[in-house]
């Protein structure tokens, strides 16, 4: 074997980078393999092309987010111990909050919603956001930490049980049932509960709703809806419910360098263009090593722990010999459900667009822009999804981060992302490669009837599809494993292996499929990173 390393972790995206840091920081020999030839996976900033597998260079000067386009869940707490401002993080808060798209009819409606909204549905949303903020207060153990062992009741973690318990004790009488009734309930009796079911207080909802429902197989009406929302507002959050974004100074493509810089200057080693094409085991079916594949040459690489950043299946049943896990597990990892609902749709424009309904001032595009009106148009985008058809119309969440980043564009022009929800991975008739330019078509119609003139700005467009996804990341869902109920805390992602552990001793997982979950919050790598630590 070549050289021998303490711990080798598979994947150099946002977490894998972030559990290489923390490893590396605390005196370990860390190797960092990527097959691609960039770091940041998912998390990335990448050049507006023809579609997204082409090697055009594409709209000259216009970069984009790659998928996520903001950062506001990164956790603060990586940011000091990793002092990533100190390796290029350039924070560029955005302004506003979400507006919502809907004609004459269309709302702005941010923290402050004097004057957008009725009082009365202005002083709802001011509960729930400030029950939610309670809430979220009580579980951040839950969500920052590792989640207490319950198999194994020793004083430890008796003292982590008895503390969330009085976290959440703390809540009183009244509101410790209500969070827990939020957690099978669909978002949209949440809504219906709080600003009732008047037709004015529709587009209202859809703006709370909408963030909710990222990335799920979940629509406004599905059971456990609700606890995505919950989870979705973390108390380290600035700003609350309807809080603007975070952009990063070059795209989020440099939060992940900046991640990058950190681990190397902690001594990692990270490696691109390189293939984990196997995880090793020893006599004892324990993680030892990995295969590795750059070019023509292959090499047995040993460590004495493996991390992977790639997705549970492709793990635990592609790298991994799967004969090595009992029956029992391999069913639960073989149910793990992780069917992908999104598509990203990028824009280069010769200049900003005008949605009809807008304020005055481009502080309302500085933030989220919303296609999704209604809890109905919502429910109805979801619908076709479950049958592998594309929907006539998406729920769109658009961002032009050139507006408080102005190295992404050429002066004077912009670039808009779009966050495309509920588009079938896997579809009943044809190919991603057949419908990649109807599926763009659609999302320009919807964007122009909400600002007329919008395709006459269009210089370039590139269309991400579900399947362009999953070949770019190996991935067949951006989370890794579906936000829902039954696969969330001590599901996530298989029942007992809430930990960062596998089935496999010396296997951890550092991604989005493990807990607290998806989106970028750089929690997951750091939870991995402190679980590997603590089993040495």
């Amino acid at each position: 074997m070549a050289k021998n390393y303490d711990v080798i972790v598979i994947g150099a995206g946002l977490n894998g980078l972030v559990a290489a840091a923390y490893l590396a920081k605390a005196g370990r020999s860390v190797l960092v393999a990527e097959r691609r030839d960039t770091v940041g996976g998912a998390v990335g900033t990448s050049a507006i092309s023809t579609n997204a597998n082409s090697t055009d260079a594409g709209a000259e000067g216009f970069s984009a987010p790659s998928t996520f386009a903001s950062a506001e869940d990164f956790h603060p707490q990586i940011v000091r111990d990793l002092a990533l401002e100190k390796h290029g993080l350039r924070w560029l808060p955005g302004k506003g909050g979400t507006f919502v798209a809907n004609g004459d009819s269309s709302l702005f409606a941010n923290g402050n919603l004097s004057g957008a909204v009725s009082e009365k549905d202005a002083q709802a949303v001011r509960k729930l956001d400030a029950f939610m903020g309670r809430v979220a207060n009580a579980l951040e153990p839950a969500l920052t930490k590792a989640l207490p062992e319950v198999e194994n009741l020793g004083p430890g973690t008796f003292w982590e049980l008895l503390t969330l318990g009085m976290r959440l004790r703390k809540l009183g009488k009244d509101e410790m049932p209500e969070a827990l009734r939020f957690l099978p309930m669909p978002v949209k009796d949440v809504m219906d509960d709080y600003l009732g079911t008047s037709k004015e207080s529709e587009i209202l909802k859809a703006a709370l709703a909408g963030p909710a429902l990222r990335a799920s197989w979940l629509a406004p009406r599905s059971a456990g809806s609700a606890l995505q929302m919950l989870l979705g507002r973390p108390a380290w959050r600035q700003g609350g419910l309807l809080s603007p974004p975070v952009f990063v100074e070059g795209g989020p493509g440099k939060l992940s360098e900046a991640v990058a810089a950190a681990a190397r200057a902690a001594g990692a080693e990270i490696r691109t263009g390189c293939t984990v094409k196997s995880i090793l085991t020893d006599d004892m079916d324990r993680a030892c090593g990995v295969v590795l594949a750059s070019g023509d040459d292959v090499d047995e690489i040993a460590a004495q722990q493996v991390v992977s950043n790639a997705d549970p299946r492709t793990t635990l049943l592609r790298l991994l010999d799967p004969a090595v896990l009992d029956p029992e597990h391999l069913f639960a990892v073989k149910t793990i459900r992780s069917r992908g609902t999104v598509a990203i749709v990028r824009f280069a424009l010769g200049d900003l667009p005008r949605f009809t309904g807008a304020p005055e001032g481009d502080d309302v595009l500085k933030g989220r822009v919303q296609l999704g009106a209604t809890m109905d148009e919502l429910e109805q985008a979801f619908d076709p999804i479950k049958y592998g058809e594309i929907p006539e119309r998406f729920f769109v969440e658009m961002t032009i981060p050139s507006l408080v980043d102005s190295t992404l564009a050429p002066a004077g022009k912009h670039v808009a992302h779009c966050w495309v929800q509920y588009v079938p991975h896997a579809l009943s008739e044809g190919t991603w490669d057949e419908k990649r330019d109807a599926l763009g078509d659609a999302v320009v119609a919807q964007i122009e009837r909400h600002a007329p003139g919008f395709s006459a700005l269009v210089e370039h467009r590139d269309v991400t599809t579900p399947a362009d996804l999953e070949e770019r990341y190996g991935v067949s869902h951006l989370y890794h494993v579906e936000p829902a109920l039954d696969q969330a805390l001590y599901m996530r992602p298989i029942p007992g292996f809430y930990r960062h552990r596998t089935p496999i001793d010396r296997l951890y997982l550092c991604g989005p499929g493990t807990h607290p979950g998806g989106g970028v919050t750089g929690l997951n790598g750091k939870l991995a990173a402190e679980r590997v630590l603590a089993d040495k």
